[in-house]
């Protein structure tokens, strides 16, 4: 493969930015959940969807971030286990 010229720098690519790269495409899909669970409470709390959406914007980063953290220990779980 031209992009890696070696063994090594495909395994450290993988090991670094594939959690990132997965926990990103799931972003829409955890949007989509908090949107459809505590949306309506939130608009109806705040009364407002731009307020409301800011909200869920940071509650979805959270998220997102807990995900990648997770893939991440997944991933060096697995990389251990191989050596």
């Amino acid at each position: 493969m031209k992009l890696f010229p070696d063994v090594e720098t495909r395994k450290q690519f993988m090991k670094t930015a594939l959690p990132v790269i997965f926990g990103i495409a799931w972003t829409p899909i955890i949007w989509m959940i908090v949107l459809s669970t505590i949306g309506p409470a939130l608009f109806a709390v705040t009364g407002s969807w731009p307020v409301s959406q800011g909200a869920i914007l940071l509650i979805v980063l959270l998220i997102t971030s807990l995900f990648i953290k997770l893939f991440m220990r997944i991933g060096r779980k697995f990389q251990n286990e191989g050596h």
